[in-house]
């Protein structure tokens, strides 16, 4: 059972490293020199946020795979794609669209059938 809790913690967090990175993104002016761009980056704490919640990710899903079949865990991952949406929605004003949002209901459909084993 924690193992499955691991699962959603690592889509949460994934998601929320997505989250920290694009709105430390929206803080770059992109048109100055490469340079500046460089150094806005490394400077953002936003995107320092992004960055190391992307590491405890990545080796929280290491762990996952050895504990679970790729073919079962994979589509998990595509939850994200629906907390992205959400969190976009809330978070920057983005505009869910009925299009998207359908497909965001087909994908976690898919991701009940994938659960069920």
């Amino acid at each position: 059972m924690m193992n499955y809790f691991l699962i959603i913690f690592q889509v949460f967090i994934n998601t929320a490293a997505q989250l920290f990175l694009k709105n430390g993104a929206k803080m770059i002016d992109f048109s100055q020199s490469l340079p500046g761009i460089f150094i806005a980056m490394i400077t953002n704490i936003n995107i320092w946020a992004g960055g190391i919640i992307f590491v405890i990710s990545f080796l929280l899903w290491i762990y996952l795979l050895n504990q679970f079949d790729l073919s079962f865990l994979y589509p998990f991952g595509s939850l994200s794609f629906i907390l992205a949406a959400i969190g976009g929605w809330f978070f920057f004003g983005e505009n869910v669209t009925f299009y998207r949002a359908f497909g965001i209901l087909l994908i976690f459909i898919g991701v009940i059938f994938v659960a069920r084993n």
